[in-house]
Formats: structure tokens, C-alpha cells, sequence
């Protein structure tokens, strides 16, 4: 760790130097519980918008085939009936 207490170490790569910062989650997670409630309310729209590393892989699969059409009436499901069209 630098002298200064910083969490920040250096890396030399040819002819630059990088500074790479190590954080862990407890910093951002103090500064969110920091902010005032509508300001938390943002960041929460944010990632939910906009990150969604937390949703799942056949989530974001059944997401992709609704938005494609591939619908199956729930009776047909539940008989144990092939679906008709294309499927994957």
C-alpha cells in the first residue's frame, strides 16, 4: 500500500504507468447509504436500468422470446403438446 494510506497501487507497463485502485464494496456502499433517499432512489432506477449482470441467463432467454413472439398458450403447455413454430 502507498505511504499515503491510499488503497491505490502502481502497475509499470512499457513506457506508462497505471494506477489501478483495488475498492472494496464497504466505500460505495457508505457513500449510497450517505445520500439522501431521493438521490438513492436514483442510483437504485440506474443499475436496475442499466446493469443486468443480476439477472439470470434463461431469464434474459425467455425476455429475448417474448420479445420475438414465441408465445405458447398455457393450455397447450400444460397438455404436453409440442409447441407449434420455431423454437430453440
Amino acid at each position: 500500500m502507498p505511504a499515503n494510506g491510499s488503497s491505490a497501487a502502481r502497475l509499470t507497463l512499457p513506457g506508462f504507468w497505471r494506477e489501478i485502485n483495488f475498492v472494496s464494496a464497504n466505500k460505495p456502499i457508505e457513500q449510497f447509504n450517505a445520500l439522501p433517499a431521493s438521490e438513492r432512489a436514483q442510483v437504485a432506477k440506474f443499475v436496475v436500468e442499466y446493469d443486468d449482470s443480476w439477472v439470470s441467463e434463461s431469464f434474459k432467454r425467455g425476455r429475448a422470446d417474448a420479445e420475438a413472439g414465441h408465445f405458447v398458450d398455457m393450455e397447450t403447455v400444460l397438455s404436453g403438446a409440442p409447441p407449434s413454430g420455431h423454437w430453440r
